[in-house]
């Protein structure tokens, strides 16, 4: 087990360090006070990257991309774009 710096394991889990200095005081993730600085043990920022609880109280989000790279004639591309990706969008329960 690795214990991680505030920058590091923030990366790890691709929020800002600033969020993570709140969640460690909201004890969303336990820390270890190394001298005056926050560690997060490396186990702790692999459980909260899988599914912790805090990726519960964030609903996941996809977002469909089409586009056309004129402006003459090409709005049945975009429905045959969005009609190819909309099935491959996963619906959660």
């Amino acid at each position: 087990m690795e214990l991680l710096r505030v920058s590091k394991a923030a990366k790890r889990l691709g929020i800002h360090p600033m969020t993570l200095r709140q969640w460690a005081i909201d004890g969303k993730i336990p820390f270890s006070w190394v001298g005056r600085e926050r560690r997060f043990s490396s186990i702790d920022v692999e459980n909260m990257k899988r599914g912790g609880d805090w990726a519960a109280s964030r609903p996941r989000r996809e977002v469909l991309y089409v586009r056309v790279s004129g402006s003459s004639g090409q709005e049945s591309s975009l429905a045959a774009q969005e009609k190819e990706l909309r099935p491959r969008l996963r619906v959660r329960s």
